[in-house]
């Protein structure tokens, strides 16, 4: 799986908590997620190791909203068979998939 696809439903998943606008914030505030056009789906991520990206995302939601936004992440990992997110899962997420 790219890494931009998870990102994205996570990024989705935190918008019908938070609002759109907010949970985009968020995501741009780790300085490795930012958006080529207002859409969610228009994701670019830095280069760099994905679970560390996601992580990055993670705990940018957890900054704010605290334990339960790192449900809602893990909760749409476990959306996906954990041989396509393997290498995208956090080492500290691994356990709760």
């Amino acid at each position: 799986m790219q890494p931009e696809k998870l990102v994205i439903a996570i990024i989705k998943e935190q918008s019908l908590i938070i609002g759109e606008r907010l949970a985009k914030s968020r995501a741009e505030e780790t300085g490795v997620v930012s958006f080529s056009s207002q859409k969610i789906e228009d994701v670019v991520l830095a280069p760099g190791e994905p679970a560390q990206i996601i992580q990055k995302l993670i705990d940018s939601y957890m900054e704010v909203f605290g334990k339960a936004s790192v449900e809602v992440c893990v909760g749409v990992m476990r959306k996906y068979p954990i041989t396509e997110i393997n290498n995208l899962v956090p080492e500290a997420l691994k356990a709760g998939i």
